[in-house]
């Protein structure tokens, strides 16, 4: 089963930590400029940017078993390659509208993950109009369950097995990553702790629901934002059942 692992390059870890720490996650990894945090429900790698890596945000998955992956995989009709990479063996997977990243063997973790899994890892990967099935085919392709997808067509967000969210949202840009969150909850709760980490959230209504905004440590007048759980569907249809 699959877990949703995206990779923030940065010059700064030690501000990622502080909110990362005030939300609950857990560093399960470290090595030199590198740690991987457990969420809830998902993981975030934090990887030191440098001259050949800009900061930035890029798709990355964990697998428990690489071999048993694929061979699922193969059989739902992705297309990947499995070879050395510059961090160990791992499966390379080149989307229809270019974007590439990798499916890794999950590292044994170093201390156990957070047990509220409220909080989650929701990356977003923005493509064309023109290539939104073929990005969705890959999440599901990966091992993604399909939960929300809007009537217009330009959003859709996955569940993943072994934990976290991915979003595919059509965009008039380039394709790319963006870092994002998920909270089932009330967002507000957050704040006090977001607060006394020295991290000045602002919380904001959207007509799909709420979200809390931080500072993005790594793009100056930007934001992270953690979406709370939407829960009005109009709009949008889901495939989760009703408890």
């Amino acid at each position: 089963m699959i877990c949703a692992r995206p990779i923030r390059f940065t010059p700064d870890l030690a501000a990622h930590r502080r909110y990362l720490d005030a939300l609950g996650a857990t560093r399960v990894t470290t090595a030199p400029g590198w740690e991987v945090y457990a969420l809830g429900s998902g993981r975030l790698a934090l990887h030191e940017a440098s001259d050949s890596q800009p900061p930035g945000d890029v798709l990355a998955w964990e697998v428990a078993d690489l071999d048993a992956w694929a061979e699922r995989a193969r059989a739902a009709g992705l297309t990947f390659e499995i070879g050395q990479t510059d961090h160990g063996i791992a499966a390379t997977v080149t989307a229809p509208d270019g974007t590439t990243f990798t499916v890794d063997p999950a590292a044994e973790a170093e201390q156990p993950p957070p047990t509220d899994t409220a909080f989650a890892v929701l990356p977003i990967w923005y493509t064309t109009l023109a290539e939104v099935e073929g990005a969705r085919q890959v999440v599901t392709g990966l091992g993604g369950i399909r939960r929300v997808t809007a009537d217009s067509d330009v959003w859709t967000d996955f569940s993943c097995p072994a934990g976290g969210l991915v979003a595919v949202h059509a965009s008039d840009g380039d394709p790319g990553v963006e870092l994002g969150f998920e909270f089932d909850g009330d967002v507000e709760t957050l704040i006090p702790a977001l607060e006394a980490a020295g991290v000045e959230p602002v919380l904001i209504d959207e007509t799909y629901s709420r979200t809390l905004q931080i500072p993005d440590p790594d793009r100056e007048g930007r934001m992270l934002w953690i979406n709370e759980k939407q829960q009005d569907l109009y709009g949008y249809r889901s495939t989760e059942t009703s408890a």
